[in-house]
């Protein structure tokens, strides 16, 4: 038994220390500025609890910030209480930087007082230049009116270990 046990022990010990290296990844601070503009409200329709549902509205606009310039799009869908202006909303989004590649990834989080914002996102999906790139950090903005959003982003940038 000790026979066998030995050489397996040294066998997973040898993968480790061969697939280690391929796992580590370079992590970089990230901060954005993005500004979008609603190109599509998407479907809406208020409920008999005075809750505002809004599905796949789409906006479009820029991000500028670590990662360089790009445009930004964004599909969003939220709920908020018309009488309190507080609400939730989830999305999926794409960052495009012209001749480079995308990331893609969601967002999700909290609105308050009708108009703030505050959440989430993470990007897993890269193309180009950022394949096998993740981005993930928090956003904070706000509604600068019902058809424009205003947001700063900071978080964490994961590349791959040459």
């Amino acid at each position: 038994m000790r026979k066998i046990l030995l050489p397996m022990v040294t066998l997973l010990v040898l993968s480790v220390m061969l697939i280690a290296p391929t796992m580590a990844k370079t992590e970089v601070p990230y901060s954005s500025h993005i500004e979008s503009a609603l190109v599509d409200p998407g479907k809406q329709w208020v409920t008999e609890d005075g809750i505002l549902h809004i599905r796949d509205s789409y906006w479009k606009g820029t991000e500028v910030g670590t990662l360089g310039s790009g445009t930004f799009e964004d599909w969003l869908s939220l709920n908020i209480n018309v009488a309190t202006g507080e609400g939730t909303f989830s999305g999926h989004w794409l960052l495009t930087y012209e001749g480079r590649g995308t990331i893609s990834g969601s967002a999700r989080g909290t609105i308050s007082m009708g108009y703030s914002i505050n959440g989430t996102f993470i990007g897993t999906h890269g193309t180009g230049e950022f394949e096998h790139v993740q981005k993930k950090g928090s956003l904070d903005g706000y509604l600068a009116d019902p058809t424009q959003i205003v947001l700063d982003a900071v978080g964490t940038v994961y590349y791959p270990y040459p």
